[in-house]
C-alpha cells in the first residue's frame, strides 16, 4: 500500500475528523487489533459475533494513532486521530474505493456461480507474464475482502483481477460500484445460494449487476454456453460483449481437445485465427476458463508464446481440484466448496482416470427447497465405480445411485473413518467433494494418513 494520511481518509469516507493529533503517514489498513504497527489505520467493523470498537484500547496499546469510528462510540485519547463515519463496513469500502483511483489501471472483474476462483487465477497466470497483478488472495471476494485486495494495489501494479462474491440481490451491485471495472466476467448461473432467490432466473439478474459499476461503459465476457448468459448475444448493449465455450456460436470456442495425465492440450478459434495451447489443468471447465484468459491476453498485447507460458504456470487456490498422491491413493481434494455443475465438473475429472474411481459427496449446503432436487439429480447422473455420501442431505445422493453403483451412506464423517480400510482398496482414486462447511477437507487428511 502507498500512503495516505487522515485526510485522505476524510475524503475518501466524507466522515468527520474529531481528532486531528498527528501527522502519522498510513501505510496500512486493517480490521484486526492483532495485525497493527505505528502507521496502521485501525477500521473497527461490527460483525456478527464481535464489534471492532472494543479492540480499539488493544490497537492503541500496540503503537495504533489512526482511527475510524462510527457515530455510536467515542474512543477517547488525546494523541490520536479519528474520522466519525455512520457505518464502518461501508466506510472501509469507500476508503478502499477512493484509495484504487489513485491509480490509472485496468481492473478485471470476476463473477459467477462457480469458477470465479480458478478463473481469477488462471487470468492473473497469463497475465503476470507480461504484467505486474495485484490479484484477490484465496476467496477474499466479499464487502470485507474485496477492499482488502484494492488496498494492496501499488504504483508497481499495472492490472488488477478482482473477484466478486454474492450470496443475495445488490451484493455484485455494490461490490462492483467499489472496483468500477474495465472488464467483467461472469463464468455462469448455477444454483449456489438459490435459497436467497427465487429461483436461477434472480441469481442472473445479481450477477447480472456487474455492468452498472463500469468504467467508460466497458467489456462485459461470458460463458456463452450457459442458457441464461447466451440470452445477451440477442440483446442490444451500452457495453461490448464477448462469449466463451465450446460451442463455435462463440466468439472464441475450443474446437478439440484431449486430456492427458497432469495437462490438457486444446485447439481454439478466436477472430478467425486458430490457436493450439496446453493447460496444467485436466478439468475440462478450466479449458472454457483458458479461453477467458486468451482473449485477455491477446487484448493486453501478449504473444501467443506468453499466453501459453502462463497455462503451463498456474497455481490454482488451495483445495479446488488438488491432486494427491499417497502410497496407497491418488486423491482429488476438491473440498472448498460446492454446486451441482462443480460435482459434474469434478466427476469429469475424476472419470479421466482409469483405477477405480471413488466418490466421497458431502451435503451441498444454501440449497433451500431445491436441496433434495438437486441431491437426487446428482445421485442419478453420477458415474463413478463407487459412491461415499455423508451428510444428511447427502442421502439423497445415495438413495438414487445405489440404484445402479455400489453406494455407502453415513451420517457424519466419524462413522465413515471407522469404514475406510473395509471400503477403499489400494491405488483407488478418490474424490473428495461438499460445501466448506461439511469441512470434508478432514476426511481428505484422514484418508491420507490411512496405512
Amino acid at each position: 500500500m502507498e500512503k495516505i494520511n487522515i485526510n485522505d481518509i476524510k475524503t475518501y469516507t466524507k466522515g468527520n475528523i474529531i481528532k486531528n493529533n498527528n501527522q502519522n503517514p498510513i501505510t496500512k489498513v486493517s480490521i484486526d487489533s492483532r495485525d497493527i504497527n505505528e502507521e496502521t489505520l485501525f477500521v473497527p467493523i461490527i460483525g456478527a459475533k464481535f464489534d471492532g470498537h472494543t479492540f480499539m484500547e488493544s490497537a492503541y496499546e500496540k503503537g495504533c494513532r489512526n482511527f475510524l469510528e462510527d457515530k455510536n462510540h467515542d474512543f477517547q485519547k488525546e494523541d490520536i486521530n479519528i474520522v466519525k463515519v455512520d457505518d464502518t463496513t461501508k466506510a472501509f469500502g469507500q476508503i478502499a474505493k477512493g484509495y484504487k483511483e489513485k491509480f490509472n489501471i485496468p481492473i478485471i472483474a470476476v463473477t459467477g456461480s462457480v469458477g470465479k476462483t480458478s478463473t481469477k487465477d488462471i487470468i492473473t497466470s497469463v497475465l503476470k507474464t507480461k504484467y505486474n497483478v495485484t490479484k484477490t488472495q484465496g476467496n477474499h471476494n466479499n464487502e470485507i475482502g474485496l477492499p482488502k485486495t484494492l488496498l494492496t494495489i501499488t504504483k508497481k501494479t499495472e492490472l488488477a483481477v478482482i473477484e466478486m462474491g454474492m450470496d443475495k440481490k445488490g451484493e455484485i451491485d455494490y461490490l462492483t460500484n467499489l472496483v468500477n471495472p474495465n472488464i467483467g466476467i461472469i463464468t455462469n448461473i448455477g444454483m449456489s445460494h438459490i435459497m436467497n432467490f427465487e429461483n436461477q432466473e434472480g441469481i442472473f439478474n445479481a450477477k447480472m449487476e456487474i455492468i452498472k459499476g463500469f468504467k467508460n461503459n466497458g467489456l462485459l465476457i461470458v460463458n456463452g454456453d450457459d442458457k441464461y448468459l447466451k440470452t445477451l448475444k440477442k440483446q442490444k448493449h451500452n457495453y461490448e460483449l464477448l462469449t466463451y465455450g465450446f460451442n463455435k456460436e462463440n466468439d472464441i470456442y475450443c474446437k478439440k481437445y484431449t486430456i492427458n495425465e497432469n495437462t490438457s492440450n486444446f485447439t481454439c478459434i478466436y477472430q478467425e485465427k486458430e490457436y493450439n495451447f496446453t493447460i496444467s489443468s485436466i478439468a475440462k471447465h478450466n479449458i472454457g476458463n483458458a479461453l477467458i484468459a486468451i482473449i485477455l491476453g491477446l487484448k493486453y498485447k501478449l504473444t501467443p508464446e506468453q499466453i501459453q507460458k502462463g497455462l503451463l504456470e498456474i497455481e490454482l487456490s488451495q483445495n479446488r481440484l488438488d491432486i494427491i498422491k499417497t502410497d496407497k491413493y491418488t486423491i482429488i481434494n476438491d473440498t472448498y466448496n460446492s454446486s451441482y455443475d462443480s460435482v459434474m465438473s469434478a466427476l469429469e475429472v475424476l472419470n479421466n482416470f482409469k483405477t477405480r474411481k471413488v466418490a466421497i459427496l458431502g451435503d451441498i449446503l444454501e440449497l433451500g427447497k431445491y436441496s433434495e432436487q438437486i441431491h437426487k439429480k446428482i445421485g442419478k447422473n453420477i458415474n463413478c465405480d463407487v459412491l461415499i455420501a455423508i451428510g444428511n442431505e447427502a442421502k439423497w445422493i445415495y438413495e438414487e445411485a445405489n440404484k445402479n453403483i455400489e453406494s455407502y451412506y453415513f451420517l457424519t464423517k466419524e462413522e465413515f473413518y471407522k469404514k475406510i480400510s473395509t471400503i477403499l482398496k489400494k491405488n483407488d482414486t478418490i474424490l473428495v467433494k461438499a460445501s466448506r462447511g461439511m469441512e470434508l477437507d478432514k476426511v481428505v487428511e484422514n484418508i491420507r494418513k490411512t496405512r
